[in-house]
């Protein structure tokens, strides 16, 4: 099971979020609440939910730097998050 504890912002992640249309209450609200993970590549994982407000939202997070140095337990850095398409 993945816990994650703490995410890791800076002025690129949070430009990056907000130009597809995502706040970081958002990604906090999924990233703290229970969820469906599924790990992707190079270690990072793939969280898929909705918000209270119903919006689906995908959020990629890593657990290392730009120099693939664990930042340590449940610590993850958000790369991108995006709504996602909800099929009809």
């Amino acid at each position: 099971m993945i816990v994650i504890k703490v995410l890791i912002w800076d002025v690129w992640n949070k430009e990056h979020i907000a130009k597809h249309g995502i706040t970081i209450q958002e990604v906090e609200e999924i990233c703290y609440g229970e969820r469906e993970i599924t790990e992707s590549y190079r270690k990072r994982i793939l969280l898929e939910d909705e918000t209270k407000e119903g919006k689906r939202i995908a959020i990629i997070l890593s657990p290392e730097d730009r120099d693939l140095q664990t930042y340590g337990q449940g610590i993850y850095y958000p790369i991108t998050a995006y709504i996602k398409e909800v099929n009809k």
